[in-house]
């Protein structure tokens, strides 16, 4: 079972994605900052995380760039209203882009396929 963190300062997103998720037989774990997912991540294992770009404190683009440097093999996936792109970053071919608005669906389907790569 593929272990996800779910990162987004809004709870109902990240608890609309989390039943998503398990329904699709993912294990998932929550942060509601990027801080507390680093946290989170240097005590547990992950697959990957899917996290939300403009949060308080940190964006998400920096937690994806701390990831790369200590878990190189974990996938990231942010999810942005803003039209960015990690295309300037060195680890751009481990993080992908989901534009938000989206079903919780589409972002199942996008995880598993960055998973599956």
């Amino acid at each position: 079972m593929p272990r996800i963190l779910i990162v987004d300062d809004e709870p109902g997103i990240r608890t609309l994605l989390s039943l998503a998720f398990r329904r699709a037989g993912y294990e998932v774990k929550t942060a509601s900052s990027p801080f507390k997912a680093m946290e989170i991540c240097a005590a547990e294992p992950f697959d990957a995380v899917l996290s939300d770009v403009e949060m308080p404190g940190m964006d998400g683009h920096c937690l994806v760039r701390w990831i790369s440097d200590k878990f190189p093999k974990m996938r990231s996936v942010l999810m942005s209203s803003l039209d960015v792109e990690c295309t300037e970053c060195p680890f751009a071919n481990r993080c992908h882009m989901l534009r938000k608005p989206f079903r919780p669906q589409e972002a199942v389907a996008v995880l598993d396929n960055v998973l599956q790569r």
